[in-house]
Formats: structure tokens, C-alpha cells, sequence
């Protein structure tokens, strides 16, 4: 059986509504887990890291293997690490107090460090998706 493009292209979309519903139905049922029924984070913490897992999976597969996002300039992944930050700092500060400097490790660090993490991840993958396309296309 031949199968055209057109047929592909809605085989592809119709996985990944699939798989956004999917992520979505589980994200929620973590959140009625936690505020609704009260039950303590770690008895959750395992469909945390599976929703993470799937998300950041599909994003650096959809970026690698398709090569559609743009990667950032060093001015623009700056910029957005310090937007990130601060965004950070002010709702955690606004919510939970100014942080206990003495307590960096568990409240400065992971609002620095995330930042970088998530930047520095999607500028790899935008630049090996790019970098991927560009040897198709060189060939």
C-alpha cells in the first residue's frame, strides 16, 4: 500500500492532537491531585517527571527533526535568561518572602539555574535542527 504525503501529514497531526491531549489530561489530573484531593507531591512526583519527560521529548524532536525553530542570537537567549530570572525572582518573592540567603542552594540556586537550563537546552536543539536541515539541503 502506497501511502502519499497529504496521508502522512494527517497521520502526523492526528498523533500529535493525540499526544497534546494527552499531556494536557495528565497535567490537569496532577493538578486536581495536588489542590483538589490534597495529596502530598510525592505521591505524584512520578507522573510529574513523565509529563516533563514527554513534553521536552516532543518539543526537542518536533525542533531537531524538523529544524523549524529559530535559533537565538547570544543578545536574545541573554535577554531571555534575564527575563526568565527576574520573572522568577518577583513571583517567588511576591509569593513566598524575600529568600533566606542562607538557604541559597533551595531558593536562589534552582531560580537561576532553571533559567539557564531551558535556554541553553533550546538553543542546542534550534541549533542542531538548523544544523540538520542545512546538511539536507547542502546534499
Amino acid at each position: 500500500m502506497n501511502i502519499d504525503e497529504r496521508s502522512q501529514q494527517v497521520a502526523g497531526q492526528s498523533a500529535m492532537i493525540s499526544l497534546g491531549l494527552t499531556q494536557i489530561a495528565l497535567g490537569a489530573i496532577i493538578l486536581v491531585r495536588l489542590y483538589i484531593f490534597d495529596q502530598p507531591d510525592a505521591e505524584v512526583r512520578d507522573f510529574q517527571w513523565v509529563l516533563l519527560g514527554s513534553i521536552v521529548a516532543y518539543f526537542a524532536l518536533r525542533s531537531f527533526l524538523g529544524g523549524i525553530m529559530p535559533v537565538p542570537t547570544p543578545k536574545q537567549a541573554v535577554l531571555s535568561y534575564l527575563t526568565m530570572t527576574i520573572f522568577l525572582f518577583v513571583v517567588l518573592s511576591l509569593w513566598l518572602g524575600l529568600p533566606d540567603l542562607s538557604q541559597w542552594t533551595t531558593n536562589i540556586l534552582p531560580a537561576l539555574l532553571g533559567p539557564a537550563l531551558i535556554v541553553g537546552g533550546y538553543w542546542l536543539i534550534a541549533a542542531l535542527g538548523q544544523w540538520r536541515v542545512d546538511r539536507e539541503i547542502g546534499e
